[in-house]
């Protein structure tokens, strides 16, 4: 079993228990979270998708994106 944080910026944190050779996907399941609209990264890396695997300790991070005035 591996242990991963969810969070949520801005809002939530939830800690989810999840199998070894667990996803991004699998997380954000244990978590009923949803990844629509928003940013994906894994420990600040933003290349993370949904297929991403984790280790034990990762923290997955959802943000809404940026944007600059046009």
């Amino acid at each position: 079993m591996i242990s991963i944080k969810v969070v949520v910026v801005p809002g939530t944190v939830k800690e989810v228990a999840l199998n070894d050779g667990a996803t991004v996907r699998d997380a954000l399941d244990a978590a009923s979270q949803s990844s629509e609209g928003y940013a994906i990264q894994v420990d600040g890396v933003s290349n993370a998708t949904l297929d991403t695997p984790l280790r034990d300790g990762q923290r997955v991070a959802l943000s809404v994106g940026a944007k600059g005035n046009s």
